[in-house]
């Protein structure tokens, strides 16, 4: 948990705090308290620790219900599947380009949660695996297309 105790701050320390807590995985219970299940270790950024108090603690309460409140698994999970529909069309490299970059940003807000929080079909693992075959597939083929002329 992480707990914004500076005050008035200017927009840029503010979006950069965001961007911080987004990049560690937590999501805003509300305004200023971050929170995120305890499975991943990071380091705390600069601008986090000068302008937050980071706790450890445990929930009382239905922990898949608070889970589900700060994130959308449902909306993440139909994305996560449209994007592997997605990975098995790019046949085309400009395809290939697209939904890469589509991939890529969806993972990035993935909430990586550990397997006790997640739903039970929960399909980050099949993406990333599927999207990791593609990658090595799609970077052949990009250097295949690239290759000069005889």
């Amino acid at each position: 948990m992480a707990v914004v105790t500076t005050s008035s701050r200017p927009l840029a320390e503010r979006v950069a705090l965001r961007r911080s807590m987004f990049a560690l995985r937590l999501a805003e219970l509300r305004e200023g308290v971050w929170l995120r299940p305890a499975n991943l270790a990071r380091e705390v950024p600069a601008n986090v620790a000068e302008q937050c108090l980071c706790f450890h603690g445990h929930p009382e309460g239905d922990r898949v219900a608070l889970t589900r409140a700060l994130w959308d698994l449902d909306a993440w999970a139909v994305e996560a599947r449209r994007l592997q529909a997605a990975l098995g069309d790019a046949t085309e490299l400009k395809d290939g380009f697209l939904v890469t970059a589509e991939v890529f940003r969806h993972l990035l807000i993935d909430p990586v949660l550990p397997p006790e929080l997640a739903p039970d079909d929960w399909p980050a693992a099949e993406l990333r695996d599927q999207f990791g075959k593609f990658m090595t597939d799609y970077e052949a083929r990009l250097r295949e297309y690239s290759q000069p002329l005889p």
